[in-house]
């Protein structure tokens, strides 16, 4: 598969991150890899200059940490669609239960 680019790439990354299902998550590196491509830094970049319109708060980190900067933010998120969280010795005290909440997508 050859990974979309430009525009192209933004909107494939948004088309993922709007079918992932409410109280599931993927990591930034596993968007990239669905479009065939090893560029999870770019799904980071598309995503914040998405203006939150869609929901960011299920695209995690490694090890299911939740976006740098937004985890006060996202956790409202995570409890309203019950996403597994499990208590961890970071700043904010949390991850999400990335083996329990990961998204399979070709399901």
């Amino acid at each position: 598969m050859t990974a979309p680019s430009g525009d192209d790439f933004g909107a494939a990354v948004l088309d993922v991150v709007d079918a992932i299902p409410p109280g599931q998550v993927l990591t930034y590196g596993d968007v990239a890899a669905l479009l065939g491509s090893r560029a999870a830094r770019a799904v980071g970049t598309v995503m914040a200059r998405s203006g939150g319109r869609h929901p960011w708060w299920r695209v995690v980190r490694s090890g299911g940490h939740p976006p740098r900067g937004h985890e006060s933010d996202a956790r409202p998120h995570y409890e309203a669609e019950n996403t597994p969280l499990a208590s961890a010795a970071t700043e904010c005290g949390y991850r999400v239960q990335y083996a329990v909440a990961r998204w399979n997508a070709s399901s």
